[in-house]
């Protein structure tokens, strides 16, 4: 079967981790007898670091406007046409061209993935910074052309995303999410939690699923940690407003990791509340010394994110076996399962508590810690099950 991904880009250094999402899921179906070659739409980003067992093909689309960028993706639909058993598309990119390519006669087979929101929904924010400046970013203008976009996209071109031949979903809320936008699933989706080599991440570190058992803590103070790139929507500021009202602040130790637009915020709201000496920030740091305040970390907090959104920086904490804390009703509740303890979402008074009451039990802990490798391995999750699964897919796509 010859499978053509088609995606952004191949960035090993400093992109996200849907490259190495995209990456692990060419590799394996590779490794199980596919023929997987990578088209990369937008290749000027690329920065491939490595030997790849599969063949990119790097493409160029020049426009930065939605109906062009479209428009040249379809293009690319055709030009690999004739070599494809069927594409595996990002679907929050180029969703559209997908459509079009099979409304107008495409005849391969195409498996829309969707990770992530699209751009003509809602922005992410911030809400609980004192300066205001950043939420007042975007003018009454821009908030008119978003409108136009939102209504373009939903009522004229959306339904040409209903001839794609099927959909997957990192998690059920961004399914539902794409559904109430128009796109019709029935029968033809399912949810491919983000694929994640917790095996790797063991083996790289020397880590066994007991590790955060053997290192668990009776005294001392409790690292909480949590890294990202700061911009809105991360949820630094909601982490912090509760840090400031959690009772026994001696007890902890709060590190955020990461750095981005909003840092200057984060690092304001930190000094105007008076935490400086509780909290860290050891700003951007290489993978390794990443995984080092892992493994030195009693609990990891996500305090924001979509709904409709999962993490693999959650994902990779529960590989280290530390339990979290993540906000109720969503996809980092989904993504943890029974290893993290789940807050009311923008309560910081309730995250507050959550603070105090997994700091303060050990026991809780390592019951938590535990649940993390329950959740990895779960047939659901764990990629050594859905990745095969989605091989199954595939061939009963490419065999239509």
């Amino acid at each position: 079967m010859r499978i053509f991904f088609i995606t952004s880009k191949l960035n090993f250094k400093n992109a996200g981790g849907s490259v190495d999402e995209m990456n692990l899921m060419m590799r394996m179906l590779q490794k199980y007898g596919c023929k997987v070659t990578a088209v990369t739409v937008f290749s000027n980003f690329n920065d491939i670091d490595r030997p790849l067992p599969y063949e990119v093909k790097e493409e160029y689309i020049r426009s930065k406007r939605l109906l062009g960028i479209q428009w040249e993706a379809f293009k690319i639909f055709r030009k690999y046409s004739h070599r494809a058993d069927v594409f595996q598309v990002d679907g929050h990119l180029l969703l559209y061209a997908a459509g079009f390519y099979r409304l107008f006669g495409g005849k391969v087979p195409i498996l829309l993935f969707f990770n992530r929101e699209l751009t003509a929904w809602p922005l992410n924010v911030s809400v609980f910074f004192t300066d205001t400046s950043f939420k007042d970013k975007y003018n009454v203008l821009k908030k008119i052309k978003s409108k136009i976009r939102w209504y373009i996209e939903k009522y004229l071109i959306m339904p040409a995303v209903r001839f794609a031949d099927f959909y997957t979903f990192t998690n059920q809320f961004l399914q539902k999410a794409y559904q109430d936008f128009g796109i019709k699933t029935a029968g033809k989706s399912w949810i491919f939690c983000d694929p994640y080599n917790y095996n790797a991440t063991l083996a790289t570190n020397n880590l066994t699923e007991d590790f955060y058992q053997k290192h668990i803590k009776t005294d001392g103070s409790i690292t909480l940690f949590y890294s990202s790139r700061m911009a809105p929507g991360k949820g630094f500021d909601l982490l912090i407003a509760a840090f400031s009202k959690v009772k026994n602040k001696k007890n902890f130790k709060l590190i955020l990791g990461g750095t981005g637009p909003e840092e200057p915020l984060v690092k304001k709201m930190v000094h105007d509340m008076g935490l400086d000496s509780y909290v860290e920030f050891p700003g951007w740091v290489s993978r390794r010394n990443l995984y080092n305040a892992l493994k030195e970390a009693d609990i990891f907090i996500q305090a924001r994110w979509r709904q409709d959104m999962t993490s693999l920086s959650l994902t990779e904490a529960m590989a280290f076996g530390l339990p979290s804390i993540v906000p109720k009703g969503g996809g980092l509740e989904f993504v943890a399962g029974r290893s993290a303890l789940c807050f009311k979402p923008d309560d910081p008074d309730d995250l507050a508590r959550k603070i105090e009451e997994l700091g303060g039990d050990r026991e809780l802990r390592s019951k938590l810690s535990y649940q993390c490798f329950a959740r990895l391995h779960d047939e659901n999750m764990d990629y050594m099950k859905t990745i095969p699964r989605l091989k199954s897919i595939l061939e009963s796509l490419a065999e239509k």
